[in-house]
């Protein structure tokens, strides 16, 4: 208990310490290297089902790969002109970029995975694979 308490603290001391820099000018862009991607992963029984959330995405640089169990996803967030005279008072956009792989909780279909990008939602469908799914066993009498 008292060590997940001090890993919170320590978590929360390192995002003050990044939004202070931040503030001062240093790390102008928000690296999502750095940071990760914000996931959901959901299982749906006979699939399961990854979101990510990725606003600003260059959807033509975007990669899914399934390797067995892992999934690795990389691409490259648009850049946006930007006037050169114009003042930054804040800037957290991605910019640049990026790859990063999980491990899913199943084996899937890999020939039958679909995705679908709307309004900076990365909706990804992944299938179970049929040695994944439950079987049923059929019991015979004497």
């Amino acid at each position: 208990m008292f060590a997940r308490q001090m890993m919170n603290e320590i978590d929360n001391f390192q995002c003050e310490i990044e939004q202070l820099f931040r503030g001062l000018g240093f790390n102008e862009r928000f690296d999502v290297r750095m940071q990760g991607l914000q996931l959901k992963t959901e299982d749906r029984g006979e699939a399961v089902q990854v979101e990510a959330v990725l606003p600003g995405l260059d959807v033509e640089k975007l990669d899914i790969s399934v390797l067995g169990r892992r999934m690795t996803l990389s691409g490259e967030f648009a850049e946006v002109e930007i006037p050169e005279d114009a003042v930054w008072h804040r800037r957290e956009r991605y910019v640049g970029t990026f790859q990063q792989s999980f491990q899913l909780p199943t084996e899937v279909d890999t020939d039958n995975v679909s995705a679908e990008y709307k309004n900076g939602i990365l909706s990804i469908n992944l299938p179970k694979a049929a040695s994944a799914l439950p079987k049923k066993i059929s019991i015979k009498t004497a």
